[in-house]
């Protein structure tokens, strides 16, 4: 091993005397951690003309980063390489820039940036659908009241009847509800959907109960009886028996 192993992240809209030390730092962690092996992998400086972020990697290092970067470039590299790939991307098409990672003259990975496709806008669009979250919210004075939903990271505003909601208030805080209605979505040009408003004409609550445990009702309702074998037409019938 040579010990010289050297990549380089390439932006061609700064210079070292230009970039924002902030988002110099920004890119730096995506840089570190899309190359991984923190502890083997060390600055070593910015070239000069358009920004290039040098990077030495230890012997030890070597084999691994260079297995890492041809992960990446077929997709299949770990999430956070994964997120840090899109991320610099994403970071390079709000600088209206391009770049490159490159080990010497040689360009492994290109980041179209400023110059990848954009989709445009779309919307609104209203069509029926599903929502499941937690039920966090529910109130208003008029003939439509507002439903708060939590649905993971994200906090919707819906809207529906007081008959509706006054059974989803039994529910606030509750198991997870599953919402049937109308939304309402537009499609900004980075591509991301955004729901602005669900009309809830229905809904029903989730079962919480763990999947493992489902599968062990299933496995015992599946046993066969001590005199044999079930019949494979009285198991059917059983089994839609219980739904």
């Amino acid at each position: 091993m040579s010990g010289l192993e050297k990549y380089e992240l390439h932006i061609d809209a700064f210079s070292p005397a230009t970039i924002p030390m902030a988002r110099l730092s920004e890119y730096m962690a995506d840089f570190a951690t899309l190359l991984g092996h923190e502890e083997h992998v060390h600055f070593e400086k910015l070239a000069e003309g358009s920004v290039a972020i040098l990077s030495r990697v230890d012997p030890v290092a070597e084999f691994k980063v260079q297995r890492r970067l041809e992960e990446l470039r077929y997709g299949n590299a770990p999430k956070a390489a994964m997120e840090a790939l899109s991320a610099i991307d994403d970071k390079l098409a709000a600088d209206n820039a391009v770049g490159s990672i490159r080990r010497g003259k040689k360009k492994i990975i290109e980041f179209p940036g400023r110059n990848r496709p954009k989709e445009s806008s779309l919307g609104p669009i209203v069509q029926p659908g599903t929502l499941d979250g937690e039920v966090i919210q529910v109130g208003g004075r008029d003939e439509t009241i507002n439903v708060h939903i939590k649905s993971g990271d994200d906090f919707h505003r819906c809207i529906t009847t007081k008959a509706i909601a006054r059974r989803l208030a039994h529910h606030i805080f509750g198991p997870p509800v599953r919402l049937r209605g109308r939304g309402t979505w537009s499609r900004a040009e980075s591509g991301e959907w955004k729901l602005h408003r669900f009309d809830i004409e229905s809904f029903e609550v989730l079962d919480e109960t763990p999947l493992t445990n489902l599968f062990d009702g299933l496995r015992a309702r599946l046993a066969p009886p001590e005199a044999g074998r079930l019949n494979p037409v009285d198991l059917m019938r059983q089994l839609r028996e219980e739904r």
